[in-house]
């Protein structure tokens, strides 16, 4: 399958589909996520748990239903009646309550407090499956209403719980999706985020800073990511992950598989830094070698780190996640390795 084919056409249904609400592209990132993440062969198909989208979508809104200066809460629906139950609505609920426990990020929600995750996941995951799974190939474009991704003629808008689970609760991507939507994620991911910008601008009748708004929709937080730097500092020997110099002062925790492509905050994917290293590095992948390192960090040592803050490690979802990025990078594309020095991928794994 041609994935820059399906790229094309998922973004012609989405631009000249209408958006009521950015479920849809939330909908999507997700399933880019897990084509990530879920690495298959060239040619074979893929089963998606649709409470695994549910819980990415959870993620993607979490940072998103903080207060956004003087404009409040920000809508992501456009027109909803006062009091109305939606997903935006479900998480800032979740996230109130996991502050009120001390817990500042989706992860260390899911680790500590799994049944009132799975609560909110289930619910989700209805909605998911009756609006935007239902929906995400059905606006407009080419060869409308003809399934490219999965087959979703058991779907509809009232979908019942039994017939979900008949289906175990998934979606079969066809052959060769998964990976098209892998390869082709790099291009399509900006483009979702930049539609899920406009959308917030007219759901809220603002004109929003754009940069500013992008950051605060889908930046990494820090300040919660900061907490392990202390432990990461010590576990490090006082040195940058990256270039070995000993830390000073202004140390900075980096996602070594870039939070921009996969959301992972995982104590397997975090390492404390050297400030010039972090700037430098941005959102690139890094050097084969760099994750060969990561991933060869005791796992015992990385729990003993977690475990005081609650933490997960998450050390499958990073090694799996490592592999779907890689697997969907061309050969000669640039690694970083160190500040104005980059490897090209030679198209192997070493880990």
């Amino acid at each position: 399958m041609d994935a820059l084919d399906l790229g094309a056409r998922l973004a012609q249904l989405l631009a000249t589909g209408r958006r009521v609400s950015t479920y849809k592209l939330a909908t999507l990132d997700a399933l880019l996520q897990h084509c990530l993440e879920n690495p298959v062969g060239e040619h074979e198909g893929l089963r998606v748990p649709i409470p695994d989208l549910a819980e990415r979508v959870v993620e993607a809104y979490w940072p998103q239903v903080r207060v956004y200066g003087e404009h409040g809460v920000l809508r992501q629906v456009q027109h909803t009646r006062p009091g109305a139950v939606t997903i935006p609505s479900i998480v800032h609920d979740l996230q109130h309550e996991a502050r009120t426990w001390g817990l500042s990020t989706p992860a260390q929600l899911r680790q500590a407090e799994p049944r009132r995750w799975s609560a909110a996941v289930d619910r989700i995951a209805v909605t998911l499956a009756r609006q935007p799974v239902f929906r995400l190939q059905k606006s407009g474009g080419r060869e409308p209403g003809v399934p490219f991704l999965y087959d979703d003629a058991w779907l509809h808008d009232d979908v019942s719980r039994s017939t979900l689970a008949r289906h175990d609760w998934s979606i079969d991507l066809f052959p060769g999706v998964a990976t098209a939507l892998a390869r082709v994620s790099p291009l399509l991911q900006p483009v979702v985020q930049q539609w899920w910008v406009d959308d917030v601008q007219r759901h809220n009748a603002a004109e929003l800073d754009v940069p500013d708004l992008h950051a605060f929709l889908f930046g990494a937080d820090r300040a919660a990511v900061a907490r392990l730097a202390p432990g990461l500092r010590e576990f490090q020997d006082d040195r940058c992950f990256y270039c070995g110099r000993r830390l000073g002062a202004g140390v900075h925790v980096d996602h070594v598989l870039p939070w921009s492509r996969l959301p992972l905050d995982g104590v397997r994917n975090l390492v404390a830094v050297d400030p010039r290293c972090n700037g430098d590095k941005l959102a690139t992948l890094p050097a084969v070698d760099h994750v060969r390192d990561l991933l060869a960090r005791p796992e015992a040592d990385l729990q003993a780190l977690a475990a005081p803050l609650r933490w997960p490690v998450d050390t499958e979802r990073v090694r799996s996640a490592a592999t779907g990025l890689y697997r969907a990078a061309s050969p000669g594309s640039p690694l970083w390795r160190a500040p104005g020095l980059y490897d090209f991928f030679d198209g192997r794994l070493v880990w």
